[in-house]
Order: structure tokens, then C-alpha cells, then sequence
């Protein structure tokens, strides 16, 4: 029997005051030198929760 893999991403935001203290990570290039990306992906990391499910089901051969 074969397994098909599914993912499954829920992104929801935290409570105040997250979203705006990420807000101002992201925004930390402007006065500082550091790189946007890394900048930019740790501020959504602070402001929002992710979780990531994988799930194998069964398929039939």
C-alpha cells in the first residue's frame, strides 16, 4: 500500500501587542543595517503563529 503525503499550514495571528512588535522587527532595515529577508521573516515569525501538519494517508493500489 502506497502513503500520499498531505500538508497542512495554519498561519493565525498572536495577540497584541506581537503583530506590532513584529511589525517593527520588519522594519529595522530602514534605520539599521541588516538584511530585509531575514528581517522580514523574523518579524512574521513574531507577529504570527504558524503550524505545519503532515499527514500520510493510505491510498489504494
Amino acid at each position: 500500500m502506497l502513503a500520499r503525503a498531505g500538508l497542512t499550514i495554519h498561519i493565525s495571528p498572536y495577540a497584541l501587542p506581537m503583530p506590532l512588535i513584529g511589525c517593527v522587527i520588519a522594519m529595522l532595515p530602514i534605520w539599521i543595517d541588516l538584511p530585509q529577508e531575514a528581517a522580514a521573516l523574523v518579524g512574521f515569525l513574531i507577529a504570527f503563529r504558524l503550524r505545519v501538519h503532515l499527514t500520510r494517508r493510505p491510498t489504494q493500489a
